[in-house]
């Protein structure tokens, strides 16, 4: 018989083994953002045969280490001793090795973009992955323990744990807070002030108008929504331009039937709301900044000031979790507006992607992502051009029907009078669609609407070009590790378009007549 050093250092080898294997199953799974990608590049069903094999490697490697553990024997010999033990052993081993390093590969490779909803896709299903982990180690492992104080130790560390959860399922800590400044969108028709908070509860909004003072809520047919960490107060333009408000929020523990438990009320500092007027007017313009924040930051600060902000889209790479619109749409605009400027937004074809994407238009207060507003002597047409393939493409799952969609905005367009005010056209892809017979037909129509100044993104470049009578601005976005942020400044005789870089260089200049 082997000594019982052997015997423990090869039994921890397997059980480390059998560890790494169901972690590359877990993460396998979470990293299904990429499976698309993966079968696109390779064939098709390539990451389905992966996630089987990840779970089988998982399960094998559980059962070679029971069967260890116990000494489990066949006809008076142990099963552990046997050839095809050992080379069932091989196997499986070399195949968690393998589905660690495809693994570790696959997030290297997704980039800083895409890598943190990999590991946040990841977190989410932590607490099912460590509860099948701790179902597995009682049944197959737990009863093989000999040391009776390691037994000990371990019961007590499975309890605390089983406590732990309970007490912070029952009492959750939060410091809760407004997490920035609100975001002012102008919707065409009104105002929808949207603020987070860094836990779920109710959304508010306060100011006094002619005398009497007004609390609207985040709401629904009469019901306060408490159920999200965004909050969206729609308000008539009327009421807050000029004037001064301040946003609020009760957080909600619980919501029953009947009662419910609610935390604390937070509220923000005044804002002074403003917006541009006359025929002197400036626009901050982003566009593409793709979760990178800092960049973006320091791109903007380089601007100098400006009445209004133009926000172009893409924002994240898509709308998988409620964070990424917090953080970086929500925050994102609060932050550069201030609370106290309005934000038009233009969806881009990132935000159209995701299990919250059919919810981003109720998170931002907007009916729609194809309008029109007004300030001053200025009127934006602001334009949907959804996605940038066919709708049957892999990329969208069969969940799409953008192409329907256009051809109703393309028809908005054709049933909209020309205004008497300078008019500026705002999409997120200057092509508008994808669909050739509704370009042109959404090109002429701005043509009759006077509306020949495209500013848009998409194309992560800083450009200008004249085509088929339309002038066509692309704000920039990140690029090759910088970032371009845009200014638009609009006078009664003419307009200047230029752009600024993250190190502070003016990359663009170029003044226009109407």
């Amino acid at each position: 018989m082997k000594p019982k050093k052997q015997i423990y250092k090869k039994n921890g080898v397997l059980l480390t083994f059998t560890c790494l294997a169901a972690l590359a199953a877990a993460v396998q799974y979470a990293f299904r953002i990429n499976y698309v990608f993966v079968d696109l590049a390779v064939f098709h069903g390539l990451s389905a045969l992966l996630m089987g094999l990840a779970v089988v490697t998982a399960l094998v490697l559980l059962a070679l280490t029971t069967v260890k553990l116990n000494r489990l024997a066949k006809n008076g010999k142990l099963v552990s001793d046997s050839r095809a033990f050992s080379v069932l052993t091989v196997l499986s081993e070399g195949a968690a090795v393998f589905l660690v390093i495809y693994n570790l590969g696959n997030l290297i490779g997704a980039g800083e973009e895409t890598a943190p909803v990999m590991l946040k896709m990841f977190a989410k299903g932590l607490p099912l992955f460590l509860g099948l982990c701790t179902v597995a180690f009682l049944l197959c492992i737990y009863p093989a323990l000999k040391n009776g104080v390691l037994k000990k130790c371990v019961a007590a560390v499975l309890a605390l744990g089983v406590l732990g959860s309970t007490v912070w399922t029952l009492l959750p800590y939060c410091n809760y807070k407004i997490t920035s400044a609100p975001m002012v969108i102008d919707s065409g028709d009104n105002y929808a002030v949207v603020f987070a908070t860094n836990d779920t509860g109710t959304g508010f909004l306060e100011y006094s108008y002619h005398g009497e003072d007004y609390k609207l809520y985040d709401e629904n047919a009469g019901r306060i929504k408490g159920d999200s960490k965004i909050h969206t107060v729609k308000v008539p333009k009327a009421h807050l331009e000029g004037n001064t408000y301040r946003v609020g929020s009760t957080r909600i523990l619980e919501e029953r039937s009947y009662g419910g438990r609610s935390g604390k009320t937070v509220y923000s500092p005044e804002y002074t709301f403003t917006v541009p007027t006359g025929d002197m007017q400036t626009y901050l313009s982003v566009s593409d900044w793709h979760t990178r924040l800092q960049k973006a930051y320091d791109a903007i600060s380089y601007v100098g000031d400006f009445d209004g902000v133009i926000l172009l889209g893409d924002a994240v790479p898509g709308l998988m979790f409620e964070d990424e619109i917090v953080e970086n749409i929500v925050e994102f605009g609060g932050t550069v507006s201030g609370g106290t400027k309005p934000v038009i937004y233009v969806r881009g074809n990132h935000e159209t992607r995701g299990g919250y994407a059919s919810k981003l238009a109720d998170y931002l207060g907007l009916d729609g992502f194809y309008y029109e507003t007004a300030y001053g002597d200025y009127h934006f047409l602001v334009l949907d051009s959804g996605e940038d393939k066919p709708d049957d493409h892999p990329e969208y799952g069969g969940m799409v029907n953008y192409g329907a969609y256009r051809a109703a905005m393309v028809d908005w367009l054709c049933a909209l009078p020309k205004s008497e005010k300078k008019t500026l056209t705002l999409v997120h892809d200057s092509d508008i669609a994808v669909e050739e017979d509704l370009r042109e037909r959404a090109q002429n129509e701005l043509l009759r609407l006077g509306a020949t100044q495209i500013v848009s993104g998409h194309y992560h470049i800083c450009d200008y070009k004249e085509e088929n009578g339309l002038r066509i601005y692309v704000d920039g976005g990140h690029n090759d590790g910088g970032f371009i942020a845009g200014k638009l400044s609009l006078a009664a005789d003419g307009y200047r378009l230029e752009a600024w870089n993250n190190s502070g260089e003016q990359v663009f200049s170029k003044d226009l007549d109407w």
